[in-house]
């Protein structure tokens, strides 16, 4: 298997089994720890076996027949290290040029997608992903001396912004909005969304899937949109409008709820 590296001479041999002598090619795109490697049909996933990602497995099973997701196809745990391999997702992700020099369909698919989400009944779903949940982990990596503000907002912190992590913690545990609790995709964002360009197709990276609210969503789908069309990954597309994707979903905007679904990102 090309391009790949020497730990997976020790590749499970169910997952060997299916890959076969396929060629693999290392995907950087995420910001995940995991190694992703992409094949023809497939994507394999590495990672340590105690990351809280892992349980991307048990929500791809869950979701299976709900949701157009990838479907496991084997998953090990061996020498520390879990190993997920996937299908492939078919189609052109979001933030493709192609499709976002198209806005209607780009905003089309993402209002579709948030639907096919909203419309999973949630009674019986096992994953809770509450404002209280990512309150809570985000105090333990906070007092842990592990966040990393590098990928925040620029007027996240600072002059005009909150003091430090502590301050944007403290804001947030006071100003909890009230609930409208629904299947969340959890990292609602132009890559993790696929179109055949003619309709929405599937979703993928799902790790952080669960109940909550709506808002959620839709404000990660909303930053996703503004960071890919006004630069901020190198190219501008001046026909995207952010607020638009409110119209397409059918949801009046709110500023308050789509202020504070970001700025909880920020601490997650």
């Amino acid at each position: 298997m090309s391009h790949m590296s020497e730990r997976f001479n020790r590749m499970p041999e169910s997952i060997a089994a299916i890959l076969g002598n396929a060629a693999g090619q290392a995907d950087g795109l995420g910001k995940s720890a995991a190694e992703v490697y992409l094949f023809d049909e497939y994507v394999l996933k590495v990672r340590p076996a105690d990351g809280w990602d892992t349980v991307d497995t048990q929500i791809l099973r869950w979701l299976k027949g709900k949701l157009p997701v990838p479907e496991v196809a084997a998953q090990e745990v061996r020498d520390g290290r879990d190993w997920l391999l996937m299908t492939r997702m078919n189609g052109k992700m979001l933030c493709d040029p192609s499709v976002m020099t198209k806005p209607t369909l780009l905003l089309d698919c993402m209002a579709e997608a948030l639907h096919m989400l909203w419309s999973v009944p949630i009674q019986d779903c096992p994953f809770e992903r509450s404002v209280e949940d990512n309150l809570a982990r985000a105090e333990k990596t906070i007092l842990a001396g592990r966040f990393d503000p590098s990928d925040c907002e620029p007027e996240t912190f600072g002059p005009g912004g909150f003091e430090n992590p502590k301050s944007l913690l403290d804001w947030l545990k006071s100003h909890r909005p009230k609930k409208d609790d629904v299947l969340t995709h959890g990292d609602f964002c132009l890559p993790n969304l696929f179109t055949d360009e003619k309709r929405f197709t599937g979703f993928i990276d799902l790790g952080s899937a669960g109940i909550c609210d709506r808002w959620m969503d839709l404000a990660l789908g909303w930053r996703s949109l503004k960071h890919n069309s006004d630069g901020h990954y190198g190219k501008t597309y001046p026909k995207v409008n952010p607020d638009d994707l409110f119209r397409a979903a059918g949801v009046p905007k709110d500023e308050e709820k789509l202020r504070y679904y970001i700025l909880l990102d920020e601490l997650n």
